[in-house]
C-alpha cells in the first residue's frame, strides 16, 4: 500500500511539474502522442557513411565504450559522437536538445549519441531486452534516426500507444512504478521507416525492439540527461569503465 501511494505521488508530481513548467516546443504533439516519424532528416549517403563508422568501430573494438548483449544480436557505441566529430552537426543535437527541454521543463546538463547495430541471433528478444518504460514516473525523450530501411523484419522501434499518458487510469493494466513487461502482444505499433527517418518518442510508454528475423537494422539515439552525473551512470550500468565518458557536458 505505501509503495503504491509512493508511485501514486511520483506520477503526479512528474506530470505536473510538466505541465507547469513544460508543454512548449516542436516536441509538445508528444502530449497527444506517444511517438511521430520525420522522414527523410538525414541524406541516404550519410546514412552509409554512418553505417560503415559503426562497423568499423564496432570490429576494432579498441575505444571501451561498446556493449554487447548476452547473444551478440545487439551491439552498442556509446558516446558515439567522439567517433564521428565531423558529422555530429547533421544531427541537430542543439535543436533536438532545445525541444526537449522546452517540452519537459528541464535543463539538459549532458548529452550522448548511442549507435547501435543488431543482427539476427538464434532466442534474441530484440533491442532494449524487451518491453520496458525508460522511466515508469517522469517523461523522457528520446530522438532515434535510423540509419537503414526498416522493416518489421529487421527489429523495428516497437510501442504501446498511450502508455506515456495517464499513467493512473492505466494501472489496473499496467502496475504504477514497473519497469519491465513481460508477455507483451497485443496493442504494439511498429515503427517502420525508410533510412534517414527519425523518431521521436517519449520512451515512459512502454517499448522496445522487436527481435531481428534477418537482415540488420543500424540506428543513432540521443540520450539527455538532467545533470552531470548522466553518462557516468549510463557506463556504469552498461558495465563500462565510467572513467571512459569523458566530456560529460559537451
Amino acid at each position: 500500500m505505501i509503495n503504491t501511494s509512493v508511485n501514486l505521488i511520483k506520477v503526479l508530481a512528474s506530470d505536473g511539474y510538466k505541465n507547469i513548467f513544460g508543454n512548449r516546443g516542436r516536441f509538445k504533439f508528444l502530449n497527444d502522442n506517444t511517438a511521430q516519424v520525420f522522414p527523410n532528416v538525414i541524406d541516404p549517403d550519410l546514412c552509409a557513411a554512418l553505417r560503415s563508422v559503426i562497423d568499423e568501430t564496432i570490429d576494432k573494438n579498441e575505444n571501451g565504450r561498446i556493449w554487447h548483449d548476452a547473444l551478440g544480436s545487439d551491439t552498442r557505441i556509446l558516446q558515439f559522437e567522439r567517433d564521428i566529430p565531423k558529422l555530429v552537426e547533421n544531427f541537430d543535437i542543439e535543436g533536438c536538445i532545445s525541444n526537449i527541454d522546452a517540452f519537459l521543463g528541464i535543463k539538459t546538463k549532458s548529452w550522448m549519441l548511442m549507435a547501435n547495430r543488431l543482427i539476427p541471433k538464434s532466442g534474441n528478444i530484440g533491442s532494449g531486452g524487451g518491453y520496458h518504460r525508460d522511466s515508469p514516473f517522469s517523461h523522457q525523450i528520446k530522438c532515434i534516426w535510423y540509419l537503414d530501411d526498416v522493416t518489421t523484419k529487421n527489429g523495428p522501434f516497437s510501442y504501446i500507444d498511450g502508455t506515456n499518458r495517464d499513467l493512473i487510469g492505466q494501472r489496473s493494466t499496467y502496475p504504477l512504478g514497473q519497469y519491465r513487461f513481460d508477455n507483451i502482444s497485443d496493442n504494439i505499433t511498429e515503427v517502420t521507416a525508410p533510412a534517414g527517418s527519425l523518431l521521436v518518442c517519449d520512451t515512459r510508454c512502454i517499448h522496445g525492439g522487436r527481435p531481428i528475423l534477418k537482415g540488420s537494422r543500424y540506428a543513432v539515439t540521443l540520450y539527455t540527461f538532467p545533470d552531470r552525473n548522466g553518462l557516468v551512470r549510463i557506463f556504469t550500468k552498461s558495465g563500462l569503465d565510467p572513467e571512459i565518458a569523458a566530456d560529460r557536458s559537451h
